[in-house]
């Protein structure tokens, strides 16, 4: 697999499953997807029977799942990282306008050590595994399978086989924040 990175902005916009938001694709096959969705308004999730879902919060100030039993699970910060099955119906209410959201959706049968986890420091992803990092906050270094190191910065995705990740050596350690979403973790 060839190492992508690109914007986030020039991700292709399209509607979701229901028409109540909008999702950028950013890798999908067979039981396995990951995207980026912009949600500006409260409203319904689209239900994915067979599929599990995580949602880790980009951008805005959070939001609330609401399961069919009026229980909540909530989306306030950064890092953060919600799990949930995707055959439930959810409704999703926000705190304080549009969000920008990472998802991953994946057939837990079929990949069951899929994850998105939250990054601070130093990480090694599965090398074998199909990884997309998404800087939240911090240049990011990267090195690859095929040993190339590159930088990705927030507002941008890096998509590929990932040896492992690590903020730039000089900034501020401790605001450093990245996502790293992978087939087999």
């Amino acid at each position: 697999m060839t190492l992508r990175i690109s914007s986030i902005r020039i991700l292709p916009a399209r509607p979701w499953k229901n028409g109540q938001g909008i999702t950028r694709p950013v890798t999908e096959s067979s039981g396995w997807r990951v995207s980026i969705a912009t949600i500006d308004r409260s409203c319904s999730f689209s239900a994915y029977p067979g599929m599990q879902r995580q949602q880790a919060l980009l951008s805005g100030a959070g939001l609330e799942l609401i399961l069919p039993t009026r229980e909540c699970m909530r989306l306030e910060r950064a890092g953060a990282v919600l799990s949930f099955s995707g055959m439930l119906p959810l409704t999703c209410r926000l705190d304080e306008g549009a969000v920008s959201v990472l998802n991953i959706m994946f057939a837990p049968d079929r990949f069951p050590d899929a994850a998105i986890r939250s990054v601070t420091t130093t990480f090694f992803p599965n090398a074998e595994a199909d990884a997309v990092i998404v800087p939240v906050r911090g240049s990011w270094r990267a090195t690859c399978a095929s040993n190339a190191v590159h930088h990705v910065t927030t507002g941008e995705i890096m998509h590929g086989r990932i040896r492992y990740i690590a903020p730039l050596p000089g900034q501020d350690q401790q605001s450093a924040l990245c996502y790293v979403a992978s087939s087999c973790m």
